[in-house]
């Protein structure tokens, strides 16, 4: 009988705790207030149903609001009481806007009792993102950070340091498509970073293969930039790459003109020439990058190339020959010519060995053409010296 007496009890508590919600804007907009995000949440939705609060843009306003800290508050029971707050955030900021009357800003007091306008707490909220997804960079977690990057690009979708960050973690994390968009947006927006441009020309010319359009993004960055001595200079790698070699030769000359100590420029100037079988030139453009630095490795490198090209013409010559005795006579005058050709590039091809080679196939290489050239010069001794190198890495001849 007393369990009876019990429910009969209860039950006009339970009826008392099921009683609807009052709406009231300042209400709900006092519990946000306090942090108390749930309770603002179940006001701010019963008010958006409201016959006449519905017609109020103060009703959207405070709805954005409250999601909007139910999208950044680290309380994770909070979290749960919203799917995508801030979609609804912005819907709600976006239909308070439509409401607003002409001229005039919505607000709120602040602690000091001062106007607290909505364009100023838009700001922080797309800061407070910004924020975030700076600690996210800091531990490496890009894709993170990017999430965050991009919310701030929708609640400020002009500003440009979220379209920079948003660019820059997406080349850490090799996502170059949307880096580049990214980026071109950044610009788009006024932004004026000359990285910026480095990093959407790094992505086209390089993971992205769109040369064409890095070309293109060089170019525009050369003319924002005339005092940056490095897009000219990656204008001509574009070139060289697309075999425009003709086009790449009247920059790097006026590029050479204006830096005649780069031996960057000079080693470029040589490998166009030497596209252009423009023999001499590239040599004399060769060893003028040697003058400016004695251990450049790549000068030396294709310095040695070009004095082992006509070697190799008399070689192919010579394989080429039949039995005839005309032919034999002949094969043993170009053998004479071919010793004198392989002891012209011998010094260079020694040169190059003898600096440090970070890529090991160019080190192979370059031991290779010297196996071949003491074998035929009958430097049996250095030769094998030769072999046993090609051996340590990895490579048998025999």
């Amino acid at each position: 009988m007393k369990k009876v007496i019990l429910v009969l009890l209860l039950a006009p508590i339970i009826a008392l705790a099921q009683k609807p919600i009052k709406p009231n804007l300042n209400k709900a907009l006092n519990l946000w207030k306090d942090g108390k995000l749930d309770e603002a949440k179940a006001m701010i939705d019963v008010a958006e149903t409201d016959a006449k609060l519905s017609l109020d843009g103060k009703t959207f306003y405070y709805k954005g609001l409250i999601y909007a800290s139910l999208d950044t508050t680290s309380n994770e029971n909070f979290k749960k009481l919203a799917e995508n707050p801030l979609d609804i955030a912005l819907a709600a900021f976006d239909k308070a806007e439509s409401m607003q009357t002409k001229g005039k800003d919505y607000f709120i007091m602040d602690a000091m009792g001062l106007p607290f306008p909505k364009t100023q707490q838009m700001g922080i909220l797309a800061g407070a993102y910004l924020n975030k997804g700076a600690a996210a960079y800091q531990e490496d977690d890009f894709e993170k950070a990017v999430g965050f990057f991009k919310k701030s690009q929708r609640v400020n979708p002009k500003d440009t340091t979220a379209c920079f960050y948003s660019g820059y973690a997406n080349f850490q994390r090799e996502a170059y498509k949307e880096a580049v968009e990214d980026l071109k947006l950044y610009i788009v927006n006024g932004g004026t970073s000359q990285d910026a441009y480095s990093l959407i020309v790094n992505a086209l010319n390089g993971p992205l293969e769109q040369k064409d359009e890095a070309l293109k993004m060089v170019r525009e960055a050369k003319t924002k930039f005339p005092n940056n001595t490095d897009f000219p200079k990656v204008e001509i790698g574009i070139l060289i790459d697309q075999n425009k070699v003709d086009e790449a030769k009247g920059g790097l000359e006026s590029a050479v003109a204006k830096e005649p100590t780069n031996k960057i420029l000079h080693f470029y100037l040589g490998y166009v020439n030497s596209k252009l079988e423009n023999w001499e030139a590239s040599k004399a453009n060769y060893l003028e990058a040697i003058k400016i630095d004695k251990d450049y490795f790549e000068a030396h490198y294709y310095l040695a190339q070009i004095y082992l090209i006509d070697a190799e013409k008399v070689k192919r010559e010579m394989n080429n020959l039949g039995i005839s005795k005309e032919d034999q006579k002949k094969k043993l005058d170009l053998d004479k010519v071919l010793v004198e050709k392989y002891k012209t590039a011998l010094p260079y091809w020694e040169k190059a060995n003898n600096m440090k080679i970070e890529d090991n196939n160019t080190k192979i290489e370059v031991l290779d053409k010297l196996s071949i050239m003491y074998y035929y010069l009958g430097e049996d001794a250095k030769a094998a010296a030769i072999e046993k190198q090609l051996k340590d890495l990895g490579v048998n001849n025999n």
